[in-house]
């Protein structure tokens, strides 16, 4: 899902991120779902809002906490999907930390599309320190991430 995402822009001063996802209706994850209407599952939803809010908690947790952590989606809260996604779609995604602990952080996330809110959550980022075996892969997230940042 990371390839959907086209821009992030985070100010972990103010615990607050927005970003834009790009979904088409020819991607192949979506080509059972449904044939002739083409509509953006649930999950995936959640997944892009995740990958949205874990950059946010990994800086916040850096500011406030001044440790580095690694951000993993932990658990879901009172998630409401709030009408359906058609594809191809431009979602504007905005987060906001509610909680703030060494071990996991707590933010509101919610999604637009054209103006109208489609799903809103209460996510609980886990967070991890990373094992060096990490490392590639930490390195791959922060390249994809640096592709994503808007200059604010």
């Amino acid at each position: 899902m990371f390839e959907l995402i086209q821009s992030i822009s985070i100010d972990a001063a103010a615990g607050t991120s927005a970003g834009k996802a790009i979904v088409p209706a020819d991607h192949p994850l979506f080509a059972d779902h449904f044939p002739g209407a083409p509509l953006l599952p649930g999950s995936l939803l959640i997944e892009l809002a995740a990958q949205m809010a874990g950059p946010l908690a990994e800086q916040v947790a850096k500011l406030r906490l001044d440790v580095e952590r690694w951000s993993l989606l932990g658990m879901i809260r009172d998630a409401k999907f709030l009408r359906p996604v058609t594809l191809p779609a431009t979602l504007i995604f905005n987060a906001e930390v509610r909680r703030v602990e060494p071990s996991s952080i707590t933010l509101a996330v919610d999604a637009h599309e054209d103006g109208r809110l489609v799903m809103r959550a209460e996510m609980v980022m886990m967070m991890l320190e990373a094992a060096p075996e990490w490392d590639a892969a930490i390195r791959a997230r922060h390249e994809r991430l640096a592709s994503w940042k808007v200059i604010a």
